[in-house]
């Protein structure tokens, strides 16, 4: 009991101790500061009902635990993750490591829909699509609320990453190929990148008329590719210098400028409209962005991690060292919910 009682007191001092470097920041470049909302004990298990009021939604993860929160700090729902989940807008899976059946629930946990499914779920953004990758990874359907396959592609190889975006999607294989299907299952485009002494897709990010693809070992290399009529067409090709041998982050930011690439030492981000380029130091743990263009990114550093707020390739506008290593970071405009083991924390980012 005394054990409980003092792990309490050490998260419930740490987040009043994160609260407080909120209130008084040390700005760094421009004058910048977070303005605390509300912090939340996430436990396990439900919270109340909604109260009916209309407000933003969100869904959240801290440590373990997942949920969805409004955006004045009602939790409406958290509970811990099984083998994994499936989060977006409409609701969530939480699946065990076997499954026979994905349940779908709403943001307050209610029951919405059950499909037979066998392997790893995955929503899209905005939970109106849902898709199953088979337990030897070779190969994804596209379900329909009676659990019926729309369709169902097999690989040769094994998938490695998946990327999505309005219905497409972009499958990458060990074998070091990368497909791209529409939104009926068709395989509209194989892409090799050049070759590497390993070859392998490590990393895939789709946005409307872009793809991005981090590809090899030995050497590695970032493809960019522009949609040209029906075909994503190559427009630049770089050696990262890197030899990550797992999936990567890759991602382009919401105000669609700029992408986020992982590498051996940290993140670059580069920007798509010149020949511009920076890295941050640490390897990155969660990423935000607004389509204003601001970026909240989480790194490890030591046994713990650094908050950096930026514009990319400009100083970092806040940053702060936190005791915790695993986090979460989601912006709703300027908002920042921050989540970590036994605790989520709403931040509104003000600049003078």
């Amino acid at each position: 009991m005394r054990k409980h009682r003092s792990r309490r007191y050490l998260v419930l001092a740490f987040a009043l101790g994160l609260l407080y470097l909120f209130l008084f920041p040390q700005p760094s470049g421009r004058e910048a500061f977070f303005k605390p909302i509300w912090s939340r004990s996430i436990p396990p298990g439900p919270s109340a009902e909604a109260d009916g009021q209309q407000a933003r939604l969100s869904w959240f993860k801290a440590g373990r635990h997942f949920g969805f929160v409004r955006l004045d700090g009602q939790v409406l729902h958290a509970a811990e993750v099984l083998h994994g989940v499936a989060l977006s807008e409409l609701g969530f899976i939480n699946y065990p490591r076997v499954a026979d059946n994905f349940v779908f629930q709403d943001p307050l946990g209610r029951f919405l829909y059950a499909v037979p499914g066998r392997g790893y779920p995955v929503l899209d953004p905005g939970g109106d699509l849902l898709y199953s990758v088979s337990t030897d990874l070779t190969e994804l359907q596209r379900l329909d609320r009676d659990g019926e396959a729309l369709w169902s592609v097999g690989f040769f190889s094994p998938i490695t990453t998946l990327a999505l975006s309005g219905g497409e999607c972009a499958v990458g294989l060990l074998d070091g190929t990368l497909k791209l299907l529409d939104s009926g299952g068709k395989i509209t485009q194989d892409f090799l990148p050049d070759p590497s002494r390993i070859p392998v897709i490590l990393g895939a990010a789709l946005a409307p008329g872009r793809l991005a693809v981090l590809s090899g070992i030995d050497p590695q290399r970032l493809t960019l590719l522009e949609k040209r009529g029906a075909q994503y067409s190559p427009i630049q090709t770089l050696d990262t210098g890197s030899d990550l041998r797992r999936e990567a982050l890759l991602g382009f930011l919401a105000d669609g400028r700029f992408l986020a690439c992982e590498t051996d030492a940290g993140l670059a981000l580069r920007d798509l409209r010149r020949a511009a380029a920076s890295e941050l130091p640490g390897r990155p743990l969660a990423l935000s962005s607004t389509a204003a263009g601001l970026l909240a990114l989480g790194s490890r550093e030591g046994g713990g991690s650094r908050l950096r707020i930026l514009r990319p390739l400009s100083s970092p506008l806040y940053e702060r060292s936190l005791a915790v290593g695993d986090l979460f970071l989601r912006f709703l405009d300027g908002s920042l919910l921050l989540g970590f083991p036994g605790r989520l924390l709403r931040a509104d980012y003000l600049e003078g």
